[in-house]
């Protein structure tokens, strides 16, 4: 009986995750309620099966983690009289975010149920692609039941804006495009898979949102790189590490200024600026968790209240350079050991998703530069679930791997 309840509670789980994942472009309620299903269901198996396996697998990874929340806590004694909106912002708004990456790792320990998970992802970006069509073309967004009359306003599909659209389709679009690089039998499916990548590009040149343009190209250049490491082997790492610390943020800063010399981002840089006052302030632990909009009109000479559109800019100015370096560690870890293993193991449908996976990631962050999607509720669910199928997957594929050269 008991293993029947344990075996019940694990299928509610990787459910709940494919409504977490299906429901993330398209309504807000419907994650929370996922998301508290998979976590209940989650901790009531532990409770019955306590296993802690899947920690101590990812050991590195986890202890990244816990020093980004330990930095982040440490914030929370510059807060001063705003102290409890900043343990709000540790233990709920971010605090969720690792038990929800605990479960996905945890329960998508099989690459059946990954390759499902990235088949759910496929079908609700399918939607969004969609109904951003029959928004630029008759005018109505039927995901979210709107009408928008001017065909001239920049695509916004189910989201409240362009730019949390932008950045949807930064991330899922290089997963859409794993699944089409893949030697399908039936070459209708890898046409009608890549005429699905197609209107997601097109989807992405409508919201006319640089950030998610350059995250675009981030991801595509990754894949590109990735896919042809048999033939460029010996040019990969300095490819690499030149496409990303060189090339992407330098085409990043010339649309910055071709855009602000136009006039078109004197908020931002006003932002920018107000930031940097902030971290000159407290550059080691930060102003507090939480608190950039409730200082913003202080540090930018009340220009009003405002996110910093730029999360590496906000993580540092709210919890210090020690959060913001955690961070940047932890992500490293994680490109690190999934490029390896994407290089390592032979080609077959699971790295090419593992491509897609990480592609979609690095698209995220190179846009992160412009926006604040780590601090959106639907945005920052979408990050941490394709940050837990990465580690998953990559490790699956890692001990797989292990097993075949030994």
């Amino acid at each position: 009986m008991k293993l029947r309840i344990i075996r019940f509670l694990d299928i509610a789980v990787e459910y709940a995750i494919y409504g977490v994942v299906f429901f993330i472009p398209i309504s807000i309620s419907m994650i929370g309620i996922f998301a508290g299903i998979a976590v209940l269901c989650f901790l009531a198996k532990k409770i019955l099966s306590p296993d802690f396996s899947s920690i101590k697998d990812n050991k590195v990874l986890f202890l990244l983690l816990l020093l980004f929340f330990i930095f982040m806590g440490l914030s929370l004694f510059n807060s001063g009289s705003l102290f409890a909106k900043s343990m709000n912002a540790l233990l709920i708004k971010w605090g969720r975010f690792p038990l929800l990456l605990w479960v996905i790792i945890d329960t998508f320990c099989d690459t059946k149920r990954i390759v499902k998970a990235a088949q759910v992802i496929l079908l609700s970006a399918v939607l969004v692609g969609l109904t951003v069509f029959s928004q630029k073309f008759f005018g109505f967004e039927f995901l979210r039941g709107r009408f928008i009359m001017s065909s001239a306003v920049s695509s916004i599909g189910p989201f409240k804006n362009q730019n949390s659209l932008a950045a949807y389709l930064t991330c899922v679009i290089p997963i859409v495009l794993s699944f089409s690089l893949w030697r399908w039998e039936r070459i209708t499916v890898k046409l009608s898979l890549f005429l699905i990548a197609g209107l997601l590009i097109l989807s992405s040149v409508w919201t006319n949102c640089r950030g998610g343009l350059l995250g675009l190209m981030a991801g595509l250049i990754f894949i590109i790189l990735v896919t042809n490491y048999s033939r460029i082997k010996k040019a990969f790492w300095p490819l690499f590490l030149s496409s990303y610390l060189f090339f992407i943020p330098l085409i990043g800063l010339f649309l910055l200024i071709f855009q602000s010399a136009r006039g078109g981002n004197s908020s931002r840089l006003t932002l920018a600026r107000g930031a940097w006052n902030m971290i000159k302030e407290h550059p080691l632990l930060g102003k507090g968790l939480g608190t950039f909009m409730d200082y913003c009109a202080l540090y930018t000479n009340s220009f009003g209240t405002y996110y910093a559109h730029n999360c590496y800019l906000q993580i540092w100015a709210e919890s210090g350079i020690f959060s913001l370096l955690s961070f940047i560690l932890l992500m490293g870890y994680v490109f690190y050991r999934s490029i390896k293993v994407c290089l390592r193991i032979p080609r077959s449908l699971n790295s090419f998703i593992l491509t897609g996976l990480n592609a979609g990631l690095m698209g995220y962050l190179a846009h992160a530069f412009f926006d604040i999607h780590l601090y959106s509720f639907q945005l920052s669910f979408l990050f941490w679930v394709v940050l837990g199928l990465t580690v998953a997957l990559s490790s699956k594929l890692d001990s797989e791997a292990g097993l075949l050269d030994a």
